[in-house]
């Protein structure tokens, strides 16, 4: 995460759920696509002197759910 995240939490006093709520966290752009492409696509961005890397996953739900886990805890929404 951008120090400016951090800087931003300990500034302004927001909860880290409302962090990852309003803000990227430091995610610049995302593709999603399905596991055998990853390593594919990681390497075509490394071949750029891009840094890319898996950062979650999707799962069949019953209702629409997004689950965040990092250092900060784990917050649905």
């Amino acid at each position: 995460m951008p120090t400016l995240f951090r800087l931003i939490h300990e500034q302004s006093g927001t909860a880290w759920e409302e962090m990852y709520k309003v803000f990227n966290m430091g995610h610049r752009f995302e593709i999603y696509t399905n596991q055998k492409n990853a390593a594919e696509i990681i390497s075509i961005a490394s071949g750029f002197n891009l840094e890319a890397r898996i950062v979650g996953h999707c799962e069949a739900a019953k209702m629409k759910k997004l689950t965040i886990s990092s250092e900060f805890g784990t917050f649905e929404y």
